[in-house]
């Protein structure tokens, strides 16, 4: 982040602009939580609308992969909705864990297609498989190994399990930015603050840009999290992804082991 940004988010912390030769001052992003959680609180709405406005949105997607690191372990609640080959799914509210590295997630579908469905990935037990125990009828058969490729487990998602995070769905976000960059950038809106306190942006890629998986997104940011916990990703075709994170937080342990199902 900038030295400017880093003024107004830390009053006082930063008396002279940093050189590569002093020693670096920690981004907000990579702040414990909680104290971020007191910075945020000294600040007012309008010092918040400033620091996000004078934010360019790689930097602010940046931040979030910092704070997801920095969280470790986390666990959420997400509403999913996707368009898997042309057609838009229902959506599905899911219990997730991850752990951010090495990578493992943990989700439980509570409502929506599949509900019910408990699935494991472990990269250090199997990089390219995981478990899956389904709900009701199916589940008699007992948990089942499968490919992270399979048609099986991509049938409701343009994703493998393990890209299932903050850091992977912003990487999404980042390669389109990267590649609009060629035919003049993408164009920035500013929303402002929704009801439930997060700082939205919506930007649109830019005439005559091709290959691009997102055309148009729409980000919000939780600030005391410094994550985007909702993210909309269209392609040329409309809406193409929908996820909607909250209940956020850090977890010390979480069981990703394949017999937990």
């Amino acid at each position: 982040m900038t030295p400017v940004l880093l003024a107004v988010l830390m009053p006082g912390l930063l008396m002279s602009t940093p050189t590569p030769a002093s020693s670096p001052v920690p981004s907000f992003a990579r702040l414990p939580l909680e104290q971020r959680r007191a910075e945020i609180k000294e600040l007012t709405r309008e010092r918040l609308v400033e620091l996000f406005v004078m934010t360019p949105v790689a930097e602010l997607l940046d931040a979030g992969k910092a704070a997801a690191a920095q969280m470790g372990t986390y666990e959420a609640r997400v509403v999913k909705r996707e368009r898997v080959s042309g057609k838009l799914m229902k959506p599905q509210t899911i219990h997730l864990t991850v752990r951010q590295s090495p990578r493992a997630v943990r989700l439980e579908i509570l409502d929506g297609p599949a509900k019910g469905r408990k699935v494991v990935y472990d990269s250090t037990v199997k990089k390219n498989e995981l478990r899956v125990r389904e709900a009701g009828v199916l589940g008699l058969a007992g948990p089942m190994w499968l490919d992270i490729h399979s048609e099986l487990t991509r049938s409701d998602s343009n994703h493998p399990i393990n890209d299932f995070a903050f850091t992977s769905i912003i990487g999404v976000l980042e390669d389109s930015f990267k590649k609009g960059e060629a035919f003049g950038g993408f164009t920035r809106k500013d929303e402002g603050f929704d009801a439930a306190g997060r700082y939205c942006i919506s930007v649109n890629a830019p005439p005559g840009a091709e290959h691009l998986y997102a055309t148009r997104a729409r980000i919000c940011m939780d600030p005391v999290l410094a994550l985007p916990v909702i993210m909309e990703i269209d392609d040329k075709h409309g809406p193409l992804e929908r996820f909607d994170f909250s209940n956020v937080k850090p977890v010390a342990q979480a069981d990703f082991s394949p017999s937990s199902l």
